[in-house]
């Protein structure tokens, strides 16, 4: 009888366990991050975001060069494999306003256009509609 309640408890204890938040980067376009299983939490999935920029920071180094995030969700799984297109039934990412998170951003300094300032825009899981939008210099500040 014991281990029938310990099976059953451990059952119980993995169904409930919240998936692991993934970033998944897109196929066709390198600057397309999809977030699936985001956190509710939005300080902490800024904290994630963040992580993911520092570890991708090597490769962001070149103007116009950034990333945005958007919830992994039937809308937008589409672009993992697939480029915006514009005509009849056009299929555009920026439609999906709720589910975009964050935008990292890489530009040049205004004082000394040899230097880069990397900004994170974070919106978190309200959407680019959310008025308390965030943004945090995260590299290679100006001076």
């Amino acid at each position: 009888m014991k281990k029938i309640i310990g099976i059953f408890l451990l059952l119980i204890f993995f169904s409930c366990e919240k998936e692991k938040t993934e970033f998944i980067q897109s196929k066709i376009d390198s600057t397309l991050v999809l977030i699936k299983n985001p956190l509710e939490n939005d300080l902490i999935l800024k904290k994630e975001i963040i992580n993911f920029i520092k570890h991708k920071k090597k490769k962001l180094k070149k103007e116009d060069n950034g990333l945005s995030f958007y919830k992994y969700t039937s809308g937008t799984s589409y672009f993992l494999n697939n480029a915006n297109y514009d005509g009849f039934g056009a299929k555009i990412l920026s439609k999906n306003e709720d589910d975009n998170l964050a935008i990292f951003t890489v530009l040049k300094c205004r004082n000394d256009t040899t230097k880069f300032v990397g900004r994170l825009h974070f919106y978190g899981n309200a959407g680019i509609k959310n008025d308390l939008g965030e943004i945090d210099t995260l590299i290679y500040k100006c001076n």
